[in-house]
């Protein structure tokens, strides 16, 4: 375990986000995480762990509501020592078809976030020395996708974000990686067709689908002390779906 280490996620309700939560606290971590909509799913969470975590309702995309959410978090558990950002909404498209509104939204919703958090807790992590950002990307935002020019180009912003404040971060002991899954089996992809899923396989090297927990013991190696010399990565976990 890392001796109660206090980790913040965003978008830590359903999805992705609520596996981060739980691994983190299987390994004695206490979270803080935000959620936008899903307050049953929050309140189910807080129900279940009880001290071990605290939720605050946020606008991930809203950066006032990103320095209160941080500063709540330091107000309930005394310090932040791990950001992860996983909150992600995106409205995407062709370049044919997106218009201006819609890459717009991507934008604010998927790259800002990470700017937003990383912006509101630095201060902490500078004056304490210490800290681990890890923002949650995606294979897409290397190597592009057909129909996504929005949510690919979002994600390429998060690589190149997080490898310049790798450099400018590092020697306040600073860490700041990327984890870019490729499609994850989550519950969210539950109405996902079976064609799109066949196209996912045939892309994968291991032909079957990446689990959710498979992210999280990726994101905990990097939030450990193992990976105190790692920084300005980005670590792919996909199956092979990239290569």
């Amino acid at each position: 375990m890392e001796g109660g280490k206090i980790v913040f996620i965003t978008g830590g309700a359903s999805g992705l986000g609520r596996v981060l939560v739980e691994a983190f606290i299987g390994e004695g971590y206490r979270v803080c995480f935000t959620y936008r909509n899903s307050r049953e799913k929050a309140d189910a969470m807080k129900q279940k762990y009880g001290d071990q975590v605290h939720m605050v309702q946020a606008d991930a995309s809203d950066l006032e509501q990103a320095v209160m959410s941080i500063e709540e978090c330091v107000h309930v558990f005394g310090k932040i020592e791990i950001l992860v950002n996983n909150a992600a909404s995106a409205k995407d498209g062709s370049l044919a078809r997106l218009d201006g509104d819609r890459f717009e939204y991507t934008m604010k919703n998927v790259l800002y976030p990470v700017f937003y958090y990383s912006k509101a807790v630095i201060g902490y992590f500078i004056r304490q020395r210490y800290g681990k950002i890890i923002n949650i990307g995606s294979i897409n935002g290397s190597r592009g996708r057909e129909g996504s020019v929005a949510y690919s180009t979002a994600k390429a912003g998060v690589e190149g974000f997080t490898k310049t404040i790798a450099k400018e971060l590092g020697a306040y002991n600073i860490n700041c990686n990327v984890v870019a899954p490729g499609f994850i089996n989550t519950d969210g992809q539950k109405d996902t067709s079976e064609l799109i899923k066949k196209y996912v396989l045939d892309e994968c090297a291991i032909r079957r689908l990446t689990e959710p927990e498979e992210v999280a013991n990726l994101v905990l190696f990097l939030a450990g002390d193992k990976s105190d010399n790692i920084t300005g990565q980005v670590y792919r976990i996909d199956c092979g779906q990239y290569i």
